[in-house]
């Protein structure tokens, strides 16, 4: 019995050994494009490129592709019918949508489904 559990104590061992000589993989590099379009998405607020930086552990912000998604993720987000609903279900008002020219129509919007829902009691 004793030497059932010392080949059972080697073969558990032998299970965690790591080669020191397997390479990690190297990273993709950052689509800042579809960051941006994510970001704004997620209703996240404009981030600057040292917030971009840290999280994408990538030093080479491409700002301007950046922009260029969160612009086109907040033609997508920012759109007074989806923010009706956004208020329906109780959720924030997305940051994202703070800083478009129509945002206190959007607002006013989303503040409309806010009150339909309470009214209703469809809020989650």
């Amino acid at each position: 019995m004793p030497r059932f559990y010392s080949v059972l104590l080697v073969l558990c061992l032998s299970g965690c050994y790591v080669d020191p000589y397997t390479h990690a993989p190297t990273p993709a590099p950052t689509d800042w494009y579809h960051a941006g379009w994510e970001d704004a998405m997620a209703g996240q607020p404009l981030r600057s490129n040292l917030v971009l930086a840290h999280l994408h552990n990538d030093d080479k912000v491409d700002r301007k592709a950046w922009l260029k998604g969160y612009a086109r993720g907040q033609d997508r987000i920012c759109d007074s019918d989806f923010l009706y609903l956004l208020g329906l279900s109780g959720k924030r008002f997305p940051a994202s949508c703070e800083t478009v020219p129509a945002a206190t129509s959007l607002q006013s919007a989303w503040q409309k489904g806010i009150d339909a829902g309470m009214r209703d009691g469809t809020m989650r």
